[in-house]
Order: structure tokens, then C-alpha cells, then sequence
């Protein structure tokens, strides 16, 4: 299987101790959610698990209701191959998501979740989908919910399937006490498998054609990749780096003061280059140099298609990585060192960086910028 190359900086001397107490408030926490967990079982879970009838499957839900671009990313590939198989899918996404599939030609319908954190996605008792919107799922009478969260089971799933009410569910590491979950498959962390493990999992198991790498989905109307070649072509230079800073954590963001000193580097380095920069916040400040350009459109389809188009990606572990991945772009990426993120939600090609800071946040690493350039020459990706 391919694999991304990976490089690890040093977090110091209180390492052992850092890791001790993430250890600690990870166990607090996992009694806290295992005892909401259990008051949500009583209030709405099922008295009686049903069989998993594969042979009567028709219609599948597919529930992705996080709120992050590149859930929905990784399992793209998963939508085509069931509905090869002869499924008809649907999927449950947010608002700010759901733009991402919004061109998939092999989904039947597409239902929006309010938008939501992450802390309420996973504590909340009540899940963010209308009320109208609950009541049209309910009406389809799904023959299959597919719930694919891995490790934490959300704790307003009991609600939201008992408000769904579909014949069966299947779903990853599920406790058998919990009867709305008909199947559950197991995906092993410990065995760091790359999270599109999972979707080939499931379409394994459902009999279609199974997933073969880590591959992705995405589609584009050709007028939004017309726009950015448009675009490219004002621009003075031939080779086009896209650099984005931000995530949806503030820990995994880079700085500005890193991007100043990435831009300085590269232009040292090279004369041939224009560099767009990716600024969804519109919180760069930062004097820029004539072939940096802040990306001057506002869809997710055209930061999409600049990705499609352009010499090289750099970015810290959010969608964009993803997004990457689909088209195989040359990438550097970096990550914090966290062992259940890194491997699962690496890259995961050959084409891809993947470089890992120990600091609890990614801008106070001043070695970012150095490791970046320094990956970029070692692997010619200008050149």
C-alpha cells in the first residue's frame, strides 16, 4: 500500500509528562461520555436489534453529519461503489459540507444538518437536523442507515436513528448493548489503518465492488477549472504553489509569521513561481510580494479547482490535504503528533509530505517553514 513520507520534529523535555496528562483527561473524559451515553440508551434506543437482511437492502442513508469537508471527502469513493452495486444512496451532511458532493452524479439526494462543533456532535443529547428534514428521512423508509464514526459513538445518534427509524443500521466498533446498531464491523486503531480502510470495509461487506487504495471522488464541472485556468493565465510565472494556513483548530494553524517566512524561502529558491494563498478567515494581514496573490474567489469548487490546476499544495491537516489527495497533487502537509490522527488521516500517497511536529500547536514549531522548503528540494517538486 503506498505510503506517504512522514518526518517527526521534536517536542522537548516534558514529552513524557505532556503525554501522561492527555492520557488522564482522555480517561475523564471517556467516563463522562460513556455515562450520557447510557441515559441516551434508555431514552431512545431500541428494545430489540434487527437482523441485517443484505439481500433486502435497496436504499441506503449515509450519515455524515460532523460538519468537516474532508469526512465527506474520504469516503467519496464508497457513494460510486455502492451505487455500481445497484444501491440508491443518500446522504445526511451540514450545511457547510455538503457542497463537496453537490456534483456526484451517483447520489439520489442530498439532506442538510444544521452546522455544529465538534464537542456538540459528540456530547449533544440532540442531533442539529430539521425537524421538516427529519420528518422526510423518517418518510423514506430507509432499508439501511450507514453510520460510519469510528471510534467515539456520538451522543445524539440514539435520537437521531430513533427519529430516522430505518429497518437496519450498520456502523464500526459499536457496543452490542446499543440496539439501534444491527451490524457492527470492527476497524482496529491500533492496527493504524488509513481511514478509506473503513469505506472498503463496508462496501466489502455490502458485496459491491470493493475499494482498492486510498482513493477519492470528486467532481467538478469543467466551467469552475475554465475560471481558475483563466485566472492562471494573468499571473506573470508558469508554476503555481497554493498555500494554505488555516484548519478548523487553531492548533493546526500555521501562523502568519510562518507563512511570511514560506513565501521568503520560496522565492529565494525560486524565480518561476506564483503562489496563491488560501485565506477562507480573509485574516492575512502580511505585506505581499508581487507574485503572491490572495485567491480571489469564494466556492469550495473553486479552491477545488485551483488544487486541480496548480504545481504544488502546502497545508496543515484540514480538507484541503483531502482534497489533494483526489487528484494526487504534490503536497506537504503538516501534522501534529497525535498517534490516532497520523496514520488514519495521513495523505496517504506517494505524491505527499507528511511532515509531524511534536509542539501542542503547529505555529509555535519555528522549524515549520525550514522542514517545508527543505521537503520541497529533497523531492524536486519544482524542479
Amino acid at each position: 500500500m503506498d505510503k506517504d513520507f512522514a518526518i517527526t520534529v521534536s517536542g522537548g523535555h516534558f514529552r513524557k509528562l505532556r503525554a501522561l496528562n492527555r492520557r488522564k483527561n482522555y480517561l475523564m473524559k471517556r467516563v463522562k461520555l460513556d455515562l450520557k451515553l447510557q441515559f441516551a440508551k434508555i431514552r431512545w434506543d431500541k428494545y430489540k436489534k434487527n437482523t441485517l437482511d443484505l439481500a433486502s437492502v435497496k436504499t441506503i442513508l449515509l450519515l455524515r453529519n460532523e460538519g468537516t469537508i474532508g469526512d465527506m471527502v474520504v469516503y467519496s469513493s464508497l457513494i460510486s461503489s455502492l451505487h455500481k452495486a445497484g444501491y440508491i444512496v443518500d446522504i445526511l451532511l451540514t450545511k457547510s459540507s455538503s457542497t463537496v458532493m453537490e456534483y456526484n452524479p451517483w447520489v439520489r439526494d442530498i439532506y442538510e444538518a444544521d452546522d455544529t462543533s465538534t464537542e456538540v456532535y459528540i456530547k449533544s443529547f440532540n442531533h442539529t437536523v430539521p425537524e421538516s428534514t427529519i420528518k422526510t428521512l423518517n418518510n423514506n423508509h430507509y432499508d439501511l442507515v450507514i453510520d460510519p464514526s469510528l471510534f467515539d459513538t456520538p451522543v445524539h445518534r440514539m435520537k437521531l436513528l430513533h427519529d430516522i427509524n430505518p429497518r437496519s443500521v450498520l456502523a464500526f466498533n459499536k457496543r452490542k448493548r446499543f440496539k439501534h446498531y444491527s451490524k457492527s464491523l470492527s476497524f482496529r486503531e491500533r492496527d493504524r489503518e488509513h481511514v478509506t480502510q473503513a469505506a472498503s470495509l463496508i462496501a466489502e461487506f455490502l458485496e459491491s465492488d470493493s475499494i482498492i487504495g486510498r482513493t477519492y471522488e470528486l467532481y467538478l464541472p469543467a466551467t469552475f477549472i475554465e475560471e481558475v485556468k483563466n485566472f492562471f493565465n494573468t499571473l506573470k510565472h508558469n508554476k503555481k504553489i497554493i498555500i494554505n494556513i488555516y484548519t478548523g483548530s487553531k492548533e493546526r494553524d500555521f501562523s502568519q509569521e510562518q507563512l511570511s517566512e514560506i513565501i521568503r524561502d520560496l522565492n529565494e529558491a525560486y524565480d518561476d513561481i506564483d503562489i496563491i494563498l488560501l485565506d477562507r478567515r480573509k485574516e492575512i494581514t502580511l505585506p505581499l510580494p508581487e507574485n503572491v496573490v490572495i485567491n480571489p474567489f469564494e466556492t469550495l469548487h473553486h479552491v477545488m479547482a485551483l488544487i486541480h490546476e496548480c504545481h504544488l499544495v502546502i497545508s496543515p491537516d484540514t480538507a484541503i490535504v483531502h482534497i489533494s489527495a483526489a487528484w494526487k497533487k504534490p503536497l506537504i502537509s503538516v501534522y501534529k503528533n497525535i498517534i490516532d490522527n497520523n496514520d488514519l488521516w495521513a495523505p496517504g500517497y506517494d505524491n505527499a509530505s507528511q511532515i509531524i511536529v511534536n509542539n501542542r500547536s503547529i505555529s509555535q514549531e519555528k522549524q515549520v517553514p525550514e522542514l517545508i522548503i527543505q521537503e520541497i528540494k529533497r523531492r524536486h517538486l519544482l524542479d
